[in-house]
């Protein structure tokens, strides 16, 4: 019995040691994975292989617009960590440049729960202007009710 609770005991030090060297790929997935069976999403196999490939900057919202999630190509795009990401709205990247009528076009796609795409104006950390193509899709879950909002982001 006292065999049994040593190697017991030691497990969790394995499995804790083994958990801080995965790579930041692996962790950025699990956030995401997360968050789909947190809210039980219905997720295309499209949508699945972009969010699996690090060709996007990734925005994931909940339906009050409250980032939830996002990437290291965001960060590295934008000059936000993700923690300086999560918890805000997507509009603290806009400012003064930003086009009020596409802004307009993603608040009522978003209002109708409908896919956006456009390009938009966007603000890094440095205040440096980027441009930004982006295409929003609503997420349901496995009772066809939108749960959450998915940004792709590329700069250009």
């Amino acid at each position: 019995m006292a065999e049994h609770r040593r190697s017991f005991l030691h497990a969790p030090l394995v499995a804790g040691w083994e958990f801080r060297q995965k790579t930041p790929l692996i962790t950025e997935r699990a956030g995401w994975l997360s968050l789909a069976k947190t809210q039980d999403w219905k997720l295309p196999a499209s949508i699945r292989q972009e969010l699996l490939s690090d060709q996007w900057a990734i925005v994931i919202t909940d339906t009050n617009q409250i980032i939830h999630y996002v990437n290291l190509p965001f960060e590295r795009m934008t000059g936000y960590s993700s923690q300086e990401a999560l918890g805000r709205r997507p509009t603290f990247l806009q400012g003064e440049g930003t086009c009020q009528p596409m802004r307009e076009r993603i608040r009522q796609g978003i209002d109708r729960q409908k896919s956006v795409r456009g390009r938009l104006l966007n603000y890094r950390k440095d205040q440096t202007p980027y441009w930004c193509r982006i295409i929003i899709r609503p997420i349901v879950n496995r009772q066809n009710q939108v749960v959450n909002f998915i940004a792709f982001e590329r700069e250009g």
